[in-house]
């Protein structure tokens, strides 16, 4: 929740007076009501984590307030929260309610240490008061003092109980229901403190020098050392008499704050002896004022019946008004030694040194303007004319169409001239120093509300949309020439005049900046004097003061240029900032002739502003950043606990990129000016620059790139002044597909698809090959089997050949044989025939057939030629391993190794069975083959 504070601006009168000053003004106020920060209407107490969060205890939770924005922390229904305390060592916010105590850590989360009491400690109500004395917390009740060590829970008793507990400076006081008021050490009560008054309900007690300052309810007070007791402050005694003090609180700056029932706030300055005292009628919700707390701003907050305020007691402004009986928007004061008189939309008032009120100054009714003191005398500007102000009074002295003020002329002391709505006109001074009438000065007709004199008698006349004249007086000061009009001049100025004298310079303010009237030669030429900070801003403002401060106010800048020596000034802002919008915005004037400070106009009044009450600054607050969601995912990225103190390093969040919508909320803890905080955010790496300006305490980025960026909020403290937070680190990570990790991740999977591709490849190329090979070898083979084939026919060809030849040798040995036979059996026949002539042509026939059969025993060697080619050297090898074979035992071997049987052998070699077989005997003896050794196996292995 957001809240728009509806809460009016107020200030807070004085009983007395601020010292030169009778009812010089007003504390400003803001008041919040329980509508406002969504909660009861009571607030009991106050708390701070440090220079921070504002924790209030109310009648419906504990209440948080960072400066914009409300939160209430409720944690068991119906339990009122009476006392806050914290604790900045461990972080703790301890509260005191009805019926239970313990202490909120964390993010909100509580711990209630009811547990821990002893069984025989004595049941209470409520906590009024929770303390903290170095490691020890005190939760004070009417039954008992539970003092809680971080570990355990003792119990502080009296047979009768308590009434109030009270902390001053480092010391802790009770005091029992029959007056007595006593003071607790450790887990003991032990000194009696000395009183007068023993029948009354004390309120507080305040630490004062050697003693303490005791209230009482009923408004007494007594001053109590280790030596005596007497009674104190007797006036302001007086005046708290029947308002129920409930309450004391003594302030930084040791003035003392009374909280009542019945008369609201009571502010006593002991050293001026002055009372102040707010009330409803200077703005408070309620005069019921319970609690009053100071934050660490030196700003007073104040509990009442029905809600609470905070009044900004330190403050150099105070507000000059209806309190005092002024009406309407003021103009000018002026203060004299009868008082202060007060020009307004309304007319004329005047306030008494000693008067509380202003009066009205009959026949001044309507607008007036400028006061000028000339000789002694005050004079007023007014709608109808000029009028002399003394002794409270209001006369007129001459009768113009409007009079916006009235200046003496410098090169001509007897006269005086004034500026009004039409022109200038001119007066002079009387026989008794008084200015009359002379007439209006012709020639010139324009509203001369800023006129100055320039060193060399001329007038200048700054007509706020026009622009600058310069006007030349006549001898006789009838008649104005006009010089130069705003066209004439060289350098452009624009529009929006403001003629203001400094240090008798003239000086130009206007929508583009600062700009100086160069005398010597009536020309316009730049400032550089205040430029530097100004720069072209639009200014509403440029006077100078008494004190020779040159105040300033401008789209960015209030304050004042404070003289170090002459054309020396250094920028000083102001705490007016906070007051730009309640400046009377038609025509803003600085009142100079103040005793202490300067007024400045405002829509309802003045603004009495003393510079020597600004707290300055060496360094400001930095907004802080309290929590980073991520939207779409409904997650929190960062969490600042409500009870650390300011971060001590620079945070970083990481998030990926499918993050959509990131939120950033800020805080600014200023309690300067509450709910008037504005910002402006700046996202370097996606900005191209700060954001405007805006009362919204958060930002939301949509769809950040990958990448690492830093994100600054500025805003702008009650001076004015812009107050940049640390940065804060975020980190977009990509998804995980994009990551750094899944970028090595696809860096090993190219480069294990690269080798597999490339081992892939190459042993494609290789199989590729091997193929090639064994399609090649295959081809080869191929050839190789066909050349085998080839040359297995011409083998089997040569084989047969070969076989056809020993066939034929073969053959031939059997014809020779069937020829010996055939010749045997022919002789054998020729024997039997015994014819000569028969016998040699047998004989003859026989020759014949021998010669032919010897032809045939050729074929031998041609047989032993081609079985030792086809049997591999047979004949050769088995020659040359056994030499002493016949050639008829060579044969032999031959048939054997044909696998011819003993018949076709006999057949073949002439000879019968036995003579093969009695060949063969032989033949093993000569191949020395064992008995049990087959021949023919031999032969064929051999």
């Amino acid at each position: 929740m957001y809240m728009k504070s509806a809460s009016i601006l107020i200030f807070v009168a004085f009983i007395n007076f601020w010292p030169g000053f009778a009812k010089s003004g007003k504390y400003p106020i803001k008041n919040f009501t329980p509508g406002e920060y969504k909660a009861g209407i009571q607030n009991i107490d106050f708390a701070q984590n440090r220079d921070m969060a504002l924790f209030v205890a109310n009648n419906l939770g504990v209440l948080s307030f960072n400066g914009n924005r409300w939160s209430v922390h409720a944690y068991k229904t119906g339990k009122k929260q009476r006392s806050l305390a914290f604790d900045v060592h461990s972080n703790r916010l301890y509260v005191g309610s009805q019926g239970d105590f313990g202490y909120f850590e964390k993010d909100w989360k509580y711990v209630t240490l009811t547990h821990k009491i002893p069984s025989d400690a004595p049941d209470f109500d409520e906590v009024w008061d929770v303390y903290i004395d170095d490691s020890r917390v005190y939760f004070c009740t009417f039954q008992g003092i539970y003092v809680y060590n971080g570990d355990t829970i003792s119990v502080i008793q009296k047979p009768n109980g308590f009434n109030r507990s009270f902390h001053s400076g480092n010391r802790l006081f009770t005091q029992s229901p029959d007056g007595e008021l006593f003071e607790i050490e450790g887990d003991e009560i032990t000194n009696t403190i000395r009183q007068n008054i023993k029948d009354q309900i004390i309120a507080s007690v305040v630490e004062r020098d050697e003693g303490n300052l005791i209230f009482y309810n009923s408004g007494k007070i007594e001053y109590s050392t280790n030596y005596f007791v007497a009674e104190k402050f007797p006036e302001l005694a007086k005046v708290l008499d029947g308002k129920f003090v409930n309450h004391v609180l003594q302030l930084s700056d040791a003035r003392i704050v009374i909280s009542t029932q019945r008369a609201g706030l009571y502010i006593f300055d002991e050293q001026n002896g002055l009372i102040e005292n707010i009330t409803t009628r200077d703005g408070l919700l309620s005069n019921a004022c319970l609690r009053s707390y100071q934050d660490f701003n030196g700003n007073l907050w104040v509990g009442m019946q029905n809600g609470m305020a905070q009044i900004k007691i330190n403050s150099p402004l105070k507000l000059i008004d209806q309190n005092v009986n002024l009406q309407g928007s003021g103009y000018e004061a002026f203060n004299t030694g009868e008082g202060t008189y007060y020009t307004t939309s309304n007319g004329i008032y005047f306030l008494g040194k000693e008067a509380n009120n202003c009066t009205f100054l009959k026949g001044t009714e309507g607008p007036a303007y400028g006061l000028q003191e000339i000789n002694n005398k005050l004079y007023a500007g007014h709608h109808t004319g000029l009028f002399l102000l003394e002794n409270g009074l209001a006369r007129r002295c001459a009768t113009t169409n409007g009079l916006w003020g009235v200046k003496r002329l410098i090169s001509s002391p007897g006269y005086a001239i004034g500026g009004t709505y039409s022109g200038i006109h001119l007066f002079k001074f009387n026989r008794d120093q008084e200015l009359e009438s002379v007439q209006k000065i012709s020639g010139f007709n324009e509203s001369s509300r800023f006129f100055e004199e320039d060193r060399n008698g001329n007038i200048w006349v700054g007509q706020y949309y026009k622009g600058l004249y310069q006007l030349k007086l006549n001898k006789s000061f009838t008649k104005a020439a006009i010089q130069k009009t705003p066209e004439s001049f060289k350098l452009d100025i624009g529009d929006h005049i403001i003629l203001s004298r400094i240090d008798d310079e003239l000086f130009l303010g206007t929508d583009r900046g600062i700009f100086k009237i160069d005398q010597s030669i009536d020309e316009i030429i730049k400032d550089d004097l205040f430029s530097d900070v100004v720069q072209q801003n639009w200014v509403y403002l440029l006077a100078q003061d008494n004190q020779k401060n040159v105040h300033i106010f401008t789209e960015e800048h209030v304050g004042y240029f404070k003289q170090i020596s002459v054309n020396n000034y250094v920028y000083m802002p102001s705490s007016l900032f906070q007051m730009r919008q309640s400046f009377n915005n038609d025509l803003l004037t600085v009142s100079k002739n103040v005793e202490k400070g300067v007024f400045f106009n405002a829509n309802e009044g003045f603004i009495l502003y003393n510079a020597d009450l600004e707290e300055r600054l060496t360094v400001d607050k930095q907004p802080i950043i309290s929590k980073i969601y991520s939207v779409a995912e409904d997650s929190i990225l960062y969490s600042r606990s409500p009870f650390q103190g300011r971060p001590d390093s620079t945070l970083v969040i990481k998030v990926t990129q499918g993050t959509k919508i990131i939120k950033i909320e800020v805080e600014s803890f200023k309690f300067k000016d509450v709910n008037n905080r504005q910002f402006r955010y700046f996202l370097k790496g996606f900005d191209t620059g700060y954001s405007d300006w805006s009362n919204v305490t958060f930002k939301e980025y949509t769809n950040l790139e990958t990448g690492k960026y830093e994100f600054y909020v500025q805003t702008s403290n009650y001076l004015g002044e812009i107050v940049t937070s640390d940065p804060v680190v975020i980190e977009v990570n990509p998804p995980f597909f994009k990551s750094f990790y899944a970028k090595i991740l696809y860096t090993i999977i190219f480069i294990i698809l690269f080798v597999l591709i490339y081992r892939l490849q190459r042993q494609y190329y290789k199989n590729k090959q091997m193929r090639a090979e064994i399609m090649k070898q295959e081809e080869l083979a191929e050839k190789q089997k066909e050349v085998k084939i080839l040359k297995d026919e011409k083998i089997q060809s040569e084989l047969r050949h070969v076989n056809n030849l020993l066939a034929a040798s073969t053959m031939n040995l059997v014809v020779k044989n069937e020829f010996m036979e055939n010749i045997k059996e022919e002789i054998k026949q020729i024997k039997l025939n015994g014819k000569v002539s028969e016998t040699q042509r047998s004989l003859e026939h026989i020759v014949k057939e021998i010669d032919t059969t010897l032809k045939l025993q050729e074929d031998w060697k041609q047989f032993e030629y081609h079985f030792d080619k086809v049997h591999g050297d047979f004949l050769s090898r088995l020659t040359n391993e056994f030499i002493d074979l016949t050639p008829g035992e060579q044969k032999l071997c031959a048939f054997l190794r044909l696998k011819m049987d003993t018949k076709e052998i006999a057949n073949l070699m002439g000879v019968s069975l036995r003579g093969v077989e009695v060949a063969r005997y032989r033949l093993r003896k000569k191949l020395g083959l064992h008995k049990h050794q087959n021949l023919s196996k031999f032969i064929l292995e051999f």
